[in-house]
């Protein structure tokens, strides 16, 4: 079984990795998750650093660059090189374990790329899909916080990011657990018994309590913030599907 975590930086897609590893999904190495535990996610990312760099040149192949921010974000296009590394990274995974799966929101933008590889090794029906939502406002404050970018611009990433993937998984034929940070935090328990009967695997509760830190965030709280009708009509869409 492959799992594909989706979100938007900063909306708790670590976290959600993170239980999983810990749950005997294996969502990478040591080795390979990066960045280390840092004062915004002190028990880790659980990114696999070996997708995040194959995203990273998906994206810079149509001149995009993660880190610009921007806003207008193009339609991936792979090379056959490219397209030879994600079979690579793939094919590792799949060999070495046999529930596994990776979380980089990058992938957020890349994953109808990603499920065409997948499936021209026809390992399409092993895949299913977590998206993981936040708030806009939390994301944008989260993202003022620690990038230092403008409420306004944070608001309009995080349309552009959640539209491709929402889209997406609205589309797919595959399988699509959507959860939201929000719950996770106020109910971690209920939140991952739907989580993981999704993924049809057991799960520790004693693992959860210990890992859900509820006191994490404080991004959901602060001034109030007006969003731009595109944006407020779009969280609307995606927390419509959240149970």
């Amino acid at each position: 079984m492959i799992i594909v975590i989706l979100g938007m930086h900063r909306s708790g897609t670590s976290t959600v990795s993170g239980l999983l590893h810990h749950n005997k999904i294996s969502m990478g190495t040591y080795r390979n998750f990066w960045p280390r535990p840092l004062s915004q996610n002190p028990k880790g990312f659980y990114e696999n650093y070996d997708f995040r760099k194959i995203n990273d040149q998906i994206l810079n192949h149509v001149g995009y660059d993660v880190k610009s921010y921007d806003i207008e974000i193009p339609k991936p296009i792979l090379t056959q090189k490219i397209q030879n590394k994600m079979k690579k990274v793939i094919s590792n995974c799949n060999k070495d374990y046999p529930n596994w799966g990776w979380k980089d929101p990058r992938t957020s933008i890349t994953i109808e790329k990603w499920v065409e590889v997948i499936a021209s090794m026809d390992l399409e029906k092993e895949l299913k899909i977590i998206f993981v939502a936040r708030k806009a406002s939390s994301v944008a404050r989260s993202l003022y916080k620690r990038n230092g970018l403008q409420i306004a611009n944070g608001l309009e990433l995080w349309k552009s990011y959640t539209e491709i993937a929402f889209r997406f998984c609205i589309n797919s034929n595959l399988p699509v657990h959507y959860c939201s940070f929000e719950s996770m935090l106020s109910n971690p328990l209920t939140t991952c018994d739907n989580i993981f009967d999704f993924i049809g695997t057991s799960w520790d509760k004693e693992i959860v309590e210990k890992f859900v830190d509820q006191s994490i965030s404080t991004s959901g709280k602060g001034t109030s913030i007006n969003y731009p009708k595109h944006v407020d009509q779009l969280e609307k869409n995606v927390y419509s599907v959240i149970s």
